[in-house]
């Protein structure tokens, strides 16, 4: 336990230097384009998570799995301001428990309801990687708010050998920032036609990818 309380502020300290050389490049967000959206609810590759979250200024409501895995996340989101639910959509353990997911689907609600952003790695937290899952439909549908594709790129970084082929910004590279418009979700939406929606998602986060290295071309 000692250990890692000393590793998880060694941790942020080392991302916190490499932030310092990111050249962040936002497109103008959608979603501050339309003064009628309060909330919403952002979708972004488990692989992009990295950059995903030091890109984001706005104090936003993330979902992290309760695993070990799950507790370095932790800790980064909290001490750059963001507020943490946790819960995994995934079963564990020989009777099949619920890992609280449900509870951080409700309490995310939640959050949303009151007009605080969210973000979810919608193929997280074991994958596969770039198939969206139906708990952000689910999420928005129940809350009120449209689901905004999101996607960070950088023009050099490391892969991990990981289910999702992590991605990690090497110091002193461009770092493109990149929304979709965003896509409402009725409130009467019928669970059978959330795949319709998780593919237009999927859609969109691959576009923003063709997207972003284009923009990275650029100077």
């Amino acid at each position: 336990m000692l250990n890692r309380l000393l590793l998880f502020p060694l941790i942020y300290a080392v991302v916190r230097l490499f932030d310092l050389t990111y050249r962040f490049r936002s497109q103008f967000p959608a979603v501050a384009a339309d003064a009628a959206i309060q909330s919403y609810v952002l979708a972004i590759w488990h692989q992009n998570l990295f950059s995903g979250i030091l890109a984001q200024q706005r104090r936003h409501c993330v979902i992290v799995s309760r695993s070990r895995d799950g507790d370095p996340v932790t800790f980064l989101c909290r001490k750059l301001g963001h507020e943490v639910v946790r819960g995994s959509s995934r079963r564990g353990g020989r009777d099949g428990r619920d890992k609280g997911g449900k509870e951080a689907k409700d309490e995310m609600i939640a959050r949303l309801q009151a007009g605080l952003p969210g973000a979810v790695t919608v193929d997280g937290p074991r994958g596969p990687a770039h198939q969206v899952k139906p708990g952000i439909i689910e999420m928005a549908r129940v809350a009120g708010v449209p689901v905004v594709p999101y996607l960070t790129l950088a023009q050099r970084y490391w892969t991990f050998r990981s289910w999702d082929a992590f991605r990690m910004p090497k110091p002193f590279t461009r770092v493109e920032v990149c929304y979709g418009a965003p896509i409402p979700i009725p409130p009467d939406t019928a669970f059978e036609d959330f795949a319709g929606y998780q593919q237009r998602i999927a859609d969109a986060l691959q576009a923003l990818e063709i997207e972003a290295r284009q923009r990275l071309l650029t100077p």
